[in-house]
């Protein structure tokens, strides 16, 4: 295989993760709508998953025969293992969009259940965000810009204590199993948000060669 073809199936690729990308935001976004208005199905939701894990297997088979092919080095074999590891998480991002769906419809079957608490709305807008920023960054190549992904994961976390905590006090006057399903739609929009830490930090690696993921492990960089 020529360095040229190598490129192009190279900048295919990343394209077609892209366009993954997008899909599980949407996917997020149906499933956060169905969460807090009952708009939408939960059977489409799960239609659209089957169709991103497919896409998953397609991306990293194409990733294995690009590496196998061409034996990439440095930049490109950094890039490879990004776009592998992205696709894995993006994957995994859409089956927690499937898990706030779910749970929602459990929610919205349940005797007397609590109000859904102003936090999830604010939980999502946010890992929408970071998740959106994070794969910009990956276009711009930008470890400044996938940074600043993770500096916001703290305040989601934060927000999925209050719901955690605002659930427990709800615990006593409403359907218990009903406020478990509020808790478990806050606990899967903090790990998208995680998700999307997971992806910044992967940029990082890629575009400086530095692996950040494991706070205060040392950093050692690789030589191109």
């Amino acid at each position: 295989m020529s360095h040229k073809v190598f490129q192009e199936r190279l900048e295919r690729l990343e394209g077609r993760l892209l366009e993954m990308s997008y899909s599980v935001q949407k996917l997020v976004e149906e499933a956060v709508s169905y969460a807090l208005t009952s708009d939408g199905s939960v059977d489409a939701i799960r239609m659209a998953d089957r169709a991103i894990d497919a896409e998953e297997v397609g991306i990293e088979e194409e990733c294995i025969e690009l590496l196998a092919l061409h034996q990439p080095m440095a930049s490109d074999l950094r890039l490879l293992v990004t776009i592998l590891k992205i696709n894995s998480d993006l994957e995994r991002i859409g089956d927690h969009a499937v898990n706030i769906a779910e749970a929602a419809e459990r929610l919205q079957k349940s005797v007397q259940p609590p109000a859904m608490p102003p936090e999830v709305a604010e939980m999502s807008r946010i890992a929408l965000e970071m998740l959106r920023d994070a794969m910009e960054a990956l276009v711009h190549r930008n470890a400044e810009e996938a940074q600043n992904v993770r500096a916001r994961d703290d305040r989601v976390d934060g927000l999925h204590e209050s719901v955690f905590r605002v659930m427990l006090t709800h615990m006593l006057e409403a359907n218990i199993s009903a406020c478990l399903q509020v808790i478990l739609i806050s606990r899967n929009l903090e790990r998208i948000a995680d998700l999307a830490t997971n992806i910044a930090e992967d940029v990082v690696f890629m575009v400086e060669g530095i692996t950040v993921r494991h706070a205060g492990a040392p950093e050692a960089k690789p030589a191109d």
